[in-house]
């Protein structure tokens, strides 16, 4: 087995032993740090100090601002999808530093660090862990120390490193410079890929391994557009030792049933316990107990109008029916139902796009197993009471767009959703490759061999030979789209890229929003300004020492 998944109950992010030592972990993680941090009992045997990274660490990653809601909350703001409620602050370009979304990332990112630090702290010349151990589990906790400032810097750039656990008269400290916190996070994915080891034993499937701390440097390079060294690193992932590749069916990767796959490299896993499991039905539609299907985040109109056909040909819009041409709205209806249905009974589609999102006369299970097809519900089918029901979402007028990626079907409880995140697939891996290799010398066979490996899966074509560079760049990025929306990449792609800001037609963030029908819901701003997120005003309340990014001050 491979990939990083964290263990189920039994043994991971439950506290365990640790409830012996700590009465719970809450009081471990919420503890401020003292002066002489004390190496306890907790801190005296194997068993125990896996507990405590189990129960501190992996539990705090698995938060939602720390990692687990990744997916939702950088979707809600990608070319991938948008805020169910389309009114946020940062959609329509007025967040301030006062929004409690800036604050609430940058406070998650700095407690994984914090309990990372502590782990690290305790484990330093720890003679009661063996060895081994010690420096394994200091290398997981690097890895998240890592991931944090990894994520500080590519939202905040001058961010304070926190390299060590302080007590709280000494926690004012200026800021470091962008280039100072990634070279940090660089030295700790570095360090911690020296000494994980490539896979564990069946019963230890969940833990930290080199591949993720690899990939996570090779992405602080390809981020940074270092492009040699980041295809450098993601090239070892590609062969021996190395077992990693792409699951056969895309579905089933988001399916809690077969989400233990070759294709996993790191994934938050699912605990069943109460508050614990994932949040992704209520935050992309709860349709096993609200057949409305309320969400958070929705898909957006270019994540469906940028799949193609088999032969790689773009879907003609330009046929599906327009209201002005209808006299009657159920006239209309019915007509721009029985084109989507056409389009889907197709079948040359490219098969990611119905594994993402719950097309138009599509179906789905949900509440009491019955079956839902998605109508835009006007009159003939808004009250539809015979099954299959109509599916629509609360406001019923928007012609929306659901996920079906993550989200549960039937009876299944979703307030503990048993579907995993995945945080890094080999997909990504093999895509992330073909763009470094692409832009560092172009479009060699390597990086033809990589995106159609991806492309193959999808039931696509191979793309055409002799394209340019650019060509290239503009392929592999429209199939990062196809290939994972809803799962947060694209939020951070299109910044990276310097397109957030444009009126790129897919991934421009300064567009109007569409519904299925190619109705405009809203127009999203992106100000130059938001790719330097704000300090925070609690923390520049706090912590004198620093001050406002430039572009944030009033």
């Amino acid at each position: 087995m491979k990939g990083i998944k964290m263990k189920k109950i039994s043994n991971y992010i439950i506290c365990g032993l640790f409830f012996v030592t700590l009465n719970n972990c809450a009081d471990f993680l919420d503890r401020d740090p003292s002066n002489s941090l004390s190496k306890g009992e907790v801190w005296k045997s194997d068993e125990y100090a896996v507990n405590a990274v189990n129960g501190g660490l992996y539990k705090v990653a698995n938060q939602d601002y720390a990692l687990q809601g990744y997916g939702v909350r950088f979707s809600s703001w990608g070319p991938d999808g948008f805020n169910y409620f389309y009114s946020s602050s940062m959609e329509t370009g007025v967040a301030t530093p006062s929004e409690s979304f800036f604050l609430n990332f940058y406070a998650g990112w700095y407690n994984m660090i914090r309990v990372a630090n502590e782990i690290i702290y305790n484990l330093d010349g720890n003679e009661y862990i063996t060895s081994d151990l010690r420096e394994r589990l200091t290398a997981e906790a690097k890895y998240f120390r890592g991931m944090g400032h990894f994520l500080l810097w590519h939202f905040f750039k001058d961010v304070v490193i926190r390299d060590k656990p302080l007590p709280p008269n000494e926690t004012n400290l200026p800021k470091s410079s962008a280039e100072q916190v990634l070279a940090f996070c660089r030295q700790d994915f570095k360090d911690a890929s020296e000494v994980l080891p490539v896979d564990y034993d069946a019963n230890e499937w969940g833990r930290i391994t080199k591949g993720a701390a690899i990939t996570m440097l090779g992405k602080t390079y390809l981020y940074n557009k270092e492009w040699g060294l980041a295809a450098t690193e993601f090239k070892k992932l590609l062969s021996s030792p190395y077992t990693y590749d792409l699951h056969p069916n895309y579905a089933e990767l988001f399916d809690w049933k077969t989400e233990k796959n070759e294709e996993v490299v790191q994934s938050l896993q699912y605990v069943g316990v109460t508050d614990y499991g994932s949040g992704y039905d209520t935050w992309y539609g709860t349709r096993s107990n609200n057949s409305y299907g309320g969400a958070e985040c929705v898909a957006s109109y270019a994540t469906m109008a940028n799949y193609t056909h088999k032969d790689g040909t773009a879907i003609n819009f330009s046929t599906r029916p327009k209201r002005l041409d209808y006299s009657d709205e159920e006239s209309y209806g019915v007509d721009l139902m029985n084109w989507y249905s056409n389009l889907l009974n197709s079948g040359d589609l490219d098969k990611r796009l119905t594994a993402n999102i719950i097309m138009p006369t599509t179906l789905f299970q949900g509440k009491d197993n019955a079956w839902f097809e998605l109508y835009w519900p006007y009159a003939a089918y808004a009250n539809r009471q015979s099954e299959p029901y109509a599916l629509r979402l609360e406001f019923s007028n928007y012609a929306l767009l659901p996920w079906r990626k993550l989200v549960n079907v039937g009876t299944e409880n979703s307030k503990g959703s048993p579907n995993d995140f995945p945080l890094i697939r080999f997909a990504d891996v093999l895509l992330m490759y073909a763009e470094a290799e692409n832009e560092d010398v172009g479009p060699t066979s390597d990086v033809y061999n990589a995106i159609n490996r991806v492309r193959e899966r999808a039931g696509l074509d191979p793309l055409p030979s002799g394209l340019s560079s650019s060509q290239m760049q503009r392929a592999i990025r429209l199939e990062r789209l196809r290939e994972f929306p809803g799962e947060g990449h694209l939020f951070l792609d299109v910044r990276r890229w310097g397109l957030a800001h444009t009126s790129d037609p897919v991934f421009g963030l300064n567009n109007d929003v569409l519904d299925f029908r190619g109705e405009k819901l809203f127009t999203r701003v992106f100000p130059q300004k938001y790719y330097e997120w704000p300090i925070p005003q609690a923390d520049l309340e706090i912590n004198k020492a620093i001050v406002q990014n430039p572009l944030w001050e009033e």
